[in-house]
């Protein structure tokens, strides 16, 4: 009778460390490369949340459009306070879109102050509309 009880409290322990990662990491806790560091320094302060996704570690942001043609985007990323800190301008494929209120838009037809959520994987400077997506051609990146 104790076998099975026993049994349910070593997975439950074995178990308890996979709970507390499954939120996963805190921006806070988030070690960038020094690739990233060089080219988006404040990668850390505009940080707003953390997802693991496929292996890779990404982090989430949210811009403001600053412009937008068919060539190129210029956004603005925003800390946790929703001031200016970064301004990023790059180059989405024609096919690439972001989603705003639920649909899929094409980064072409994006307005200025329209918000747009990115992310950026830890380990490697490359900016991608959402985790599952290839990554889009950064043209430049300067601090506000």
């Amino acid at each position: 009778m104790q076998t099975p009880l026993k049994k349910l409290v070593c997975a439950f322990v074995l178990a308890m460390p996979g709970l507390a990662l499954a939120g996963g990491p805190g921006c806070d806790n988030v070690n960038f490369s020094a690739e990233v560091t060089a080219k988006f320094p404040n990668a850390q302060k505009a940080c707003i949340a953390v997802l693991e996704k496929d292996g890779g570690v990404y982090v989430k942001y949210e811009a403001d459009v600053v412009s937008a043609s068919k060539d190129s985007v210029t956004v603005d990323f925003l800390d946790k306070n929703g001031k200016g800190v970064s301004r990023v301008t790059f180059a989405p494929a024609a096919d690439q879109t972001a989603e705003i209120d639920g649909k899929a838009m094409a980064f072409s037809s994006m307005k200025k102050g329209m918000k747009l959520h990115f992310y950026i994987e830890h380990s490697r400077w490359g900016l991608y509309a959402n985790p599952a997506a290839r990554p889009m051609k950064i043209l430049s990146s300067e601090s506000l």
